[in-house]
Order: C-alpha cells, then structure tokens, then sequence
C-alpha cells in the first residue's frame, strides 16, 4: 500500500484525488459485486438500474472535489484537480460507451441482459454512469503503472514502451475481470479467447490515447491546464480512439472472427452466450 502511494502524483491535488479513487475501488466493486453477483440486477428495472449507476457515478466525481486538500481551496473551482480529473474521466467514460459499444456488439460479440427500455444503439444509459466509477479506478492504475514503469525503463526509448504496456495491463485486467461466468445472465462474451486477446487491444486503444491527456493533468506542482484544455485532449482522445476502431473493425478484425453488422447486443439470448433468467 505504501509503495503505491509513492506511485501517486507528485502534484497534492491529484494526489489527493487518485488516493481517494484508490479507497474507493473497493467500495464501487462491492456494490457493484452484491448488484450484478449477487444477482438483483437480473430483476431491476430502469429506476434502480439508474439509482445504482448514478450513485455509482456521484460516489467517484463529488468526494475529491469537496475534500480537496486546503491548497486546491484556493484556486477556482474549474481550476482544480478533482474538477479535471473528474471531467476527464466522465467525459471519456459517456463518450467510449456511445462510441466503442456497437464495436462491442459487432466485433466481439459482447451481449448484455438487462431489463432496460432507456437504451441508446441497445446500450443501457445506466451503464454510462456506471463506467464514471470504474474509469476513475482504471485512470489512476494507468497512471501508476506508467509512472512505475518509466521509473525502471528510464527515459530512452525502452521507456517510451510505457505508453503503450500500462494501457494495455489495464485493459486486459478489466477484461478479463468483467468476463466472467457468475453474470453470464446480464452479460457475456461468445469467444473469451477472442476478447482477451484482439478484444484488449481494441479497448486498450482508448486508454493509450487517454493516458497522455491524465498524466497532463496537473501531474507535478505547478502544473495547472485548464479545464477547456481539457476537454480539447478529452475530444483528440476520443476522436482518435474512433478512427482506430474503425481501421481495426473494417482492416483487422475479418481475420480474427466473423464481424456482424448492426448487431442487437441486448437480449439477444438466441445464439448468444446469454443465459435467460
């Protein structure tokens, strides 16, 4: 524990942020554990679906911004670490599930179950909110994983492979976490082996191009982009993750697995790996 606090940023403002992102994983992952193992989402609708991700989403932006450390107080709120951080990682979790989810649906022939009707493209909203807590888990990993690793590969061009490595670790890690056979009624993949291996390259895309816009943010003491700056990185990040998607889906992918044009994704138990309830 201590070792990964000296992996935390050097600037106080987020440091204090990634901290407390840290002591909530566990309490995200735990809800999110008794919500989705615990199978109660299999009967929820769109209320408590919403409560859940909303709750979820307030839990990891809202904290950091109200016990920011006394010298962030100084500073005007939109000027603040935890207001950067947070948009940054909102703004990339709203954007990746309207973008990446249909990619999801044709590609890797990801399917959910849930008994949603506020969908968009047969993505419950839900999920939209709920990806804020799990970005901001897997921004402040990125980060230290890439700043350990450039710690041991030095500044050369071996170091340079920590751009690449750390979002990558994580977005295996995330994968291979979420797929798993305790949720296969509300969620699955057909080919697991398919996911883990072209399916992490394909999410971890986003992540190497978010990494530069978190580690740009207020990362040592004096550092201070503001939050319009933010959100132009936010935007390259986004935009360059959706043309990488689309080079992958039309170039790559037909030699890895069978891609299916507009599929439904959603309750699409005949033929899926789904498991009706």
């Amino acid at each position: 524990m201590f070792r990964t606090m000296s992996l935390l940023a050097e600037h106080p403002g987020k440091r204090a942020v990634e901290r407390y992102w840290l002591l909530y994983t566990p309490v995200w992952g735990a809800i999110s554990a008794v919500v989705m193992v615990g199978r109660l989402a299999d009967t929820w609708g769109d209320l408590e679906l919403m409560i859940y991700g909303v709750v979820l989403m307030l839990g990891a932006i809202v904290p950091p911004v109200l016990m920011r450390p006394e010298s962030e107080r100084a500073r005007p709120l939109l000027e603040t670490t935890a207001v950067k951080y947070g948009l940054s990682v909102a703004g990339l979790a709203f954007t990746l599930n309207y973008t990446q989810t249909p990619y999801f649906f044709d590609v890797l022939h990801m399917h959910y179950g849930f008994n949603t009707t506020i969908n968009i493209a047969n993505n419950p909203v839900f999920l939209y909110f709920v990806s804020v807590a799990y970005f901001s888990t897997y921004a402040t990993l990125c980060c230290i994983s890439f700043r350990f690793l450039k710690r041991r590969l030095g500044d050369g061009p071996l170091g340079s492979l920590a751009w690449f490595v750390a979002p990558m670790a994580m977005a295996f890690l995330e994968t291979a976490m979420n797929a798993n056979p305790f949720i296969d009624t509300l969620f699955c993949y057909d080919d697991l082996q398919l996911v883990l291996t072209f399916g992490t390259l394909s999410y971890g895309m986003a992540f190497v191009f978010a990494l530069p816009m978190w580690m740009g943010i207020d990362e040592q003491p004096g550092d201070n982009p503001s939050a319009a700056k933010v959100l132009i990185w936010l935007f390259a990040a986004s935009y360059a993750d959706l043309i990488a998607l689309d080079l992958l889906r039309y170039h790559v992918a037909p030699y890895f697995t069978e891609v299916v044009p507009h599929a439904v994704g959603l309750r699409d138990y005949a033929g899926s790996c789904l498991v009706p309830r």
